[in-house]
């Protein structure tokens, strides 16, 4: 019966997280209890994320909300259980720091960060973000939040926003390198500052995109010159309007699309590494619009690195609904733990909704994702909850239940 598979989601969502919870240990039984409750009242708190309006709607007082998003709790291993139980195999890590509008000045780490949205810099807080790309799945479910210090705190710990964004990869290289040998990130991160300490320092592989004027040229494949010196590596530069296709072999092709890969070498990052040329074509034509895409593994067929990159936008959504029906942007707390805290539940609890509502599907009868209707149902049940347990009505029965149900899809939008 639909109403009972919905209803045993609700079940399953806290019979999810508890059996996580307990796997990692570590909490004693009030604290495994608060983070059952905290995870199922992100996903349909209504109005604004903040301390107040949880004790409103869920089962603690304002001040134990406050005192337990105080204390630490280790997402990031929360989070890898609950991928490696409901993601493929085929799986990426993409990174990408997101703007958090905040005003204050007492709040930790407020500063000037860019805000993509507003295309300027503005005043707030930014996270790191780490997510986990199901390529199979076509989905991306959080992994950890990591708050950027300011631009101020960074000057004077004698580091920049690239080298620290390096940092924080290498500090969970472990954590990263058991889920994927492949970290993805956007253009921004195509710098030796940040991929040469990777390679480094991990075992992680880099795939990024370039600049449509990169610097980049052919490998020498002549025999040796017999000259002194160093032997030549370099055969021309590669002019990225008019690439030699003899050179670059196609690799994947499909209506809209015409891929080419090769080895090459990249000036910026003083390396070789593996081209993934992109073409976009329309009705039949080339429409002079291409993507420079790379990865450090020059062993990576070329469309792997154009579907790992194409993925990575997966995290783009994952910020999105976090912040539209998670209340990611709503914390009112200072503090750098607790708001280590509420950014981290803020994107878990997306995670948990797609792995409840979404993961379990066949992929042919799944639709987009809808956090939007996962929120209104969520709202719903902790509103009809209270009134039916007030009015004290058996929802044995069936015309009982039939309106407790109808109540809990009221404002649903049709997929």
């Amino acid at each position: 019966m639909k109403t009972n598979k919905k209803q045993d989601a609700f079940s399953k969502s806290k019979t999810l997280v508890s059996a996580i919870i307990e796997r990692i240990g570590k909490q004693n039984k009030a604290r495994k209890k608060f983070m059952v409750n905290i995870f199922t009242l992100f996903m349909g708190l209504g109005g604004r994320y903040n301390f107040t309006n949880m004790s409103r709607y869920g089962d603690y007082s304002e001040q134990t909300y406050r005192n337990n998003f105080e204390k630490p709790f280790d997402f990031i291993t929360f989070n890898k259980n609950l991928i490696f139980e409901n993601c493929s195999a085929h799986r990426v890590i993409a990174f990408d720091p997101s703007y958090i509008p905040k005003s204050g000045k007492q709040t930790e780490h407020v500063g000037t960060f860019w805000s993509g949205v507003s295309a300027k810099a503005l005043k707030g807080l930014e996270i790191g973000g780490f997510a986990v790309v199901d390529i199979d799945n076509n989905t991306a479910l959080s992994l950890e939040a990591v708050q950027t210090p300011s631009v101020k705190e960074l000057r004077q710990a004698g580091k920049t926003l690239v080298t620290h964004y390096a940092s924080i990869v290498i500090e969970r290289k472990e954590e990263l390198e058991s889920i994927s040998k492949y970290l993805v990130a956007d253009g921004y991160f195509a710098k030796q500052e940040f991929v040469n300490p990777l390679l480094g320092q991990t075992q992680l592989h880099v795939i990024s995109k370039m600049r449509k004027d990169a610097n980049l040229y052919y490998l020498y494949q002549g025999k040796p010159t017999g000259k002194k010196g160093r032997p030549k590596m370099k055969d021309g530069k590669i002019n990225l309007k008019n690439v030699d296709k003899r050179r670059l072999r196609m690799c994947f092709q499909d209506k809209d699309t015409r891929v080419y890969q090769g080895v090459v070498y990249s000036i910026i990052l003083k390396r070789k590494v593996k081209l993934a040329y992109v073409e976009y074509w329309k009705n039949g034509r080339f429409t002079n619009q291409y993507a420079v895409l790379f990865s450090t593994d020059i062993a990576l067929h070329g469309e792997l690195i154009y579907r790992y990159y194409k993925g990575r936008f997966q995290i783009e959504f994952l910020f999105r609904d976090a912040k539209q029906f998670a209340g990611l942007t709503h914390s009112q707390a200072r503090s750098e733990n607790k708001l280590h805290f509420h950014f981290n539940a803020s994107l878990t609890a997306v995670s948990i909704a797609k792995a409840i509502y979404y993961l379990p599907l066949e992929k042919h009868l799944r639709k987009s994702f809808s956090m939007s209707n996962v929120k209104t149902l969520h709202l719903n049940k902790i509103v009809a909850d209270r009134i039916f347990s007030n009015l004290d009505l058996d929802l044995s029965c069936e015309k009982i239940n039939q309106v407790y149900w109808d109540a809990l899809w009221l404002g649903k939008i049709a997929s």
